[in-house]
């Protein structure tokens, strides 16, 4: 069999950007793409329908629609790392509010399979204010983020061996997948060499966000509380082997709501609010 790559995308509440980003996928392929599976994960909104019209549209018959009740990321990770996936030796991962470089599918997938060693391959940032300092990310630390990096089929067969699951409710998801690329799942202090690679004109670029958009204004906001969050999870993760973090971070977000003065003491008043605000949403949301 000829070496293949598939492409999984994680939407939610993207009816806006979908169309735009999925085109974007299907412009930048070559014949060795086996699928696009776009996991719509908890949407409300008119992300599936409009999924379905642009199929059919544009006969996008490689496009295939996953829609999952639970509107959270890791879930839809995970279902796919361990059920949807199929047998292309790369999957890419990216989001559904980007667009990408010319070619960048089989650049990227060119350079992950002749690379010895290498687990991933991370896409770069080709926009944004802090673009500079977000390929540092990748060049000098090996970063991965979220919109847009490929897995070797090895490094899913890794996870899978090793039952590897991202907790549910989990934030800064791109800190942790970064961790377990670069460790082999030791989740070491110290990376492993050449276990990231990349390409630096191959990756993903984005609209930038308007301050007279109150849409935008939102997803900056989102965005803060996420990752602030996700870092004081971190700490409590850090403290266990993976193997024995739990499926739901709820438990864990039980603990920092009961010692909140204390994890968010390096805060201040308004990215507290911020993470409080989340918090609740999230114990409210796994509750049961």
């Amino acid at each position: 069999m000829s070496s293949t790559y598939s492409i999984v995308m994680f939407a939610y509440n993207e009816e806006q950007n979908i169309e735009k980003s999925v085109d974007s996928i299907f412009n930048n392929i070559d014949d060795r793409l086996q699928h696009l599976t776009v996991i719509a994960n908890g949407c409300t909104d008119n992300t599936v329908s409009v999924l379905q019209t642009l199929k059919t549209k544009k006969a996008y018959e490689k496009l295939n629609i996953i829609e999952l009740t639970l509107g959270d990321k890791c879930n839809a990770w995970n279902q796919y790392v361990h059920h949807l996936h199929d047998d292309s030796n790369v999957h890419f991962f990216t989001d559904a509010d980007v667009m990408f470089t010319q070619n960048a599918f089989p650049l990227l997938f060119d350079k992950l399979i002749k690379t010895p060693n290498a687990n991933a391959i991370a896409g770069m940032p080709q926009s944004g204010r802090n673009k500079d300092f977000y390929r540092s990310l990748v060049t000098e630390r090996s970063c991965l983020f979220g919109n847009l990096y490929g897995l070797s089929s090895n490094f899913i067969e890794m996870m899978q061996t090793q039952k590897f699951h991202l907790p549910t409710g989990l934030n800064w998801i791109d800190s942790f997948i970064t961790k377990a690329v670069n460790t082999d799942l030791t989740f070491g202090n110290d990376n492993l060499p050449n276990r990231v690679t990349y390409l630096e004109s191959s990756g993903y670029y984005f609209d930038s966000l308007s301050v007279f958009s109150r849409d935008d204004i939102n997803l900056y906001i989102s965005r803060i509380a996420r990752y602030e969050l996700g870092k004081i999870q971190e700490t409590y993760l850090d403290k266990l082997p993976s193997k024995d973090w739990p499926k739901s971070m709820h438990t864990v977000n039980v603990e920092i709501e009961a010692n909140f003065i204390r994890d968010t003491a390096e805060l201040g008043f308004i990215k507290k609010h911020l993470v409080k605000k989340r918090l609740t949403k999230l114990l409210a949301k796994f509750s049961s």
